[in-house]
């Protein structure tokens, strides 16, 4: 269970990095408006740190895993919700 949780530590702070990079303009491969990927940047930056401290420091790995899922949750539903209040003429 530890392997995953660093696994999916790792890969929220690669994912926040790049949407990072993309908000700074260093990266311009976002399909998504400046202000979904400056939510994603945050989104998974702090929640992979915070997994990433769990599962490091704390040695609490189920919680660590549950950090870690967090932030895919919560960027398919504001997604969902950009999407549904979005007007796309």
């Amino acid at each position: 269970m530890k392997y995953i949780a660093w696994i999916l530590s790792l890969l929220n702070i690669y994912f926040g990095v790049i949407n990072f990079l993309n908000v700074v303009h260093v990266l311009d491969d976002s399909k998504y408006s400046q202000g979904a990927t400056s939510f994603f940047a945050i989104l998974f930056l702090v929640m992979g740190v915070a997994g990433l401290y769990y599962a490091l420091v704390k040695k609490r790995y189920r919680l660590a895993l549950i950090i870690e899922v967090g932030p895919w949750i919560l960027a398919l539903l504001f997604l969902l919700l950009n999407m549904l209040t979005r007007d796309y003429r």
